[in-house]
């Protein structure tokens, strides 16, 4: 019994201490905040989702290492990934490995193939560099062929990009060839992998489209339609063939005296120039769809300088207008002289203002952004004179009740002069977003400096999967516009603003933090949240992931016209009660998200320590996300 007293006692003064600490132990920010980060989120009523030094209760152990760490969204492919950093590969290795094997995973929500988006920091050339990582649109995608035949599983195909992400990677900043990092993919394809929570979800909730698909239908439905239960084994021997064709390629390059360059070259011409790409175009005319083996054949995508702000000392790095990136430099630019501190953590000021920020970021990229090589992105734009010319169309204490007009950067006018004052009712029928069914992400981060950041997308459950190859080509020409007023109007040849955009944070000249999510258009907005709760906040990285988290949905979606959610605010329950009650004051719409929901992202996260070097991979807990590192 005294034992028990005893122990009881020290419990009681470790709680106490607790208590009375909160301070954060990642992040300048962190010494700053008056009471800690934990007394900022005290309201929230749950202790496990809280940063604090002395916190022990943990959603997941803290993944920390000194040579390496990933995190992806399947435990299988972080494994992959894993490997090749304890065989010695480095970021880019690791992350080409476990980008192949997550799209085998992930065919519902990523799958061979489709958009890749990719942003690196390389320690060996000290830049941050892109990759573009959406496919261009066939020739035959004519702004007037869509007008008369609309967006469908058919027509919206997009040449795929990820094939020519993960070689052109390996090629210029990796070590392994092409049969290296492909061979845990290949054996994921011929053995398979157990049916997990959200696949299964996934195939039942999309089992109309799945089936009016033969191919599609024998893959998913393995064991006969409706008979699928977890832990069944997936196998796609077909993918597997397909592997192993591009391996077949590479070896006789190398047996011919090739170098590595040359025997990755061969590997990416055997996908985009031979068999594969002949099937492709072969079962699009049969489908009376626009792919022809040109558009294969023809493919080859860039590497190119990233689009960048600052923001209070850290640098912010993403895609150019062929991603939603561009949206982040718009809120974050509007955002920097903003008092965030001053206003409470996730506050009715907080979640208004930057909810606030995002429209109006949501309202110039519909206008302006698309793919630069079409319509570069006006003058002023990306500005932080434009961006304090933009904020003062917020009212701090009413909600923008439809997405706000688009500004004039180039006439820095907060209002634009033929901005639409409604996108509630459009000019004509508009358009409704073509299904898209989300996304998956990794990010690697290495001991000897390079960060590795990589948003993948394309599903192939309502889209059709090419007989006989185990892969397809997505539904990624739904988010291009058919609006010629808009940057991202639909043209042969080019590149739609996809929603998918990973992200790089550097400090003081070194690599600080990868982010990457699925999400559709909320992505920016989750990762937005993210960033702020690690720099402003001064959370761990696995904290600012736990946090509660709010979205707007008040912005026609990535694809559409019209706004269909006018004043739409989406609030996680955690978030206390009348914090919502005051944003409903304030004109929000808000919608109960529950306590946790996957559909408010679930981003993966590797950091840096700015002193230590320890390095952190983290990834969200509202989805099959997995870490690792040592």
């Amino acid at each position: 019994m005294k034992q028990l007293i005893w122990v009881l006692a020290v419990a009681a003064l470790a709680i106490i201490a607790w208590l009375g600490s909160g301070t954060g132990d990642v992040g300048e920010a962190a010494s700053a905040t008056d009471g800690g980060v934990f007394a900022t989120i005290e309201p929230f009523n749950s202790y496990g989702h809280v940063h604090d030094a002395d916190n022990v209760e943990a959603m997941r152990p803290r993944v920390m290492g000194t040579h390496g760490v990933i995190s992806s969204g399947h435990y299988l492919a972080t494994q992959a990934g894993y490997s090749v950093l304890r065989a010695g590969g480095n970021a880019f290795d690791a992350g080409v490995t476990a980008g192949m094997a997550l799209k085998a995973l992930k065919m519902d929500y990523a799958g061979w193939t489709g958009v890749a988006p990719l942003i690196l920091y390389s320690a060996a050339e000290d830049r941050v560099i892109t990759r573009v990582g959406a496919g261009t649109s066939p020739a035959l995608a004519t702004l007037d062929h869509f007008l008369e035949h609309g967006k469908s599983p058919i027509n919206n195909a997009l040449i795929p990009a990820d094939v020519d992400v993960w070689l052109a990677t390996l090629d210029r900043f990796g070590t392994f060839g092409f049969s290296e990092a492909a061979r845990p993919t290949l054996r994921i394809a011929e053995e398979g992998y157990h049916l997990y929570k959200m696949q299964k979800w996934m195939i039942e909730d999309q089992m109309e489209g799945i089936l009016a698909f033969p191919y599609n239908r024998d893959f998913w439905f393995q064991n006969g339609v409706g008979d699928q239960r977890l832990g069944d084994l997936m196998v796609n021997a077909d993918l597997g063939r397909l592997i192993r064709y591009m391996m077949e390629a590479e070896e006789q390059a190398l047996a011919a005296g090739g170098s590595r360059s040359e025997g990755i070259r061969a590997a990416r011409d055997a996908f985009y120039k031979g068999e594969p790409a002949r099937d492709v175009d072969r079962f699009f005319r049969e489908q009376g769809g626009i792919v022809r083996y040109e558009d294969l054949a023809g493919y080859e995508s860039r590497w190119e300088e990233p689009l960048g702000t600052s923001f209070q000392g850290y640098d912010v790095y993403t895609g150019d207008g062929w991603s939603q990136g561009p949206r982040i430099v718009l809120m974050l630019n509007m955002l920097e002289n903003q008092d965030l501190r001053a206003l409470g953590y996730n506050t009715p000021e907080y979640i208004h203002l930057i909810s606030q920020v995002i429209n109006l970021a949501m309202s110039d990229a519909h206008r302006y952004v698309g793919d630069p090589d079409f319509v570069p992105a006006p003058e002023g734009l990306y500005g932080k004179e434009y961006a304090r010319v933009r904020i003062w169309l917020i009212d701090e204490k009413s909600a923008f009740l439809d997405m706000p007009p688009w500004g004039d950067p180039a006439a820095m006018a907060a209002v634009a002069d033929e901005a639409p004052t409604s996108f509630v009712t459009a000019s004509g029928d508009g358009d409704v977003p073509a299904r898209s069914i989300d996304t998956s992400s990794l990010s690697v981060m290495d001991g000897e400096g390079n960060l590795f950041s990589l948003t993948e997308s394309d599903g192939h459950t309502f889209t059709p999967m090419i007989p006989g190859w185990g892969f397809g080509l997505g539904n990624r020409m739904g988010q291009f516009n058919l609006d010629p007023e808009l940057a991202n109007v639909m043209a042969p040849g080019k590149r739609p603003r996809n929603t998918n955009a990973p992200l790089l944070v550097m400090k003081d000249g070194r690599p600080f933090m990868g982010l990457s999510t699925p999400g559709g258009d909320q992505q920016l907005q989750s990762l937005l949240q993210v960033f702020l709760n690690v720099v402003v906040w001064g959370m761990s990285p696995e904290q600012a992931l736990d946090q509660p988290r709010f979205g707007s949905y008040n912005f026609p979606a990535s694809g559409s016209e019209v706004n269909l959610s006018p004043a739409v605010l989406r609030l996680e329950d955690r978030i206390p009660a009348e914090t919502a009650e005051a944003l409903r004051a304030m004109g929000h719409d808000v919608q109960s998200w529950g306590l946790w929901n996957w559909r408010a992202c679930a981003p993966t996260v590797t950091w840096r320590d700015p002193v230590t070097g320890v390095m952190i991979a983290a990834g969200d807990v509202r989805r099959e996300t997995a870490s690792a590192g040592f």
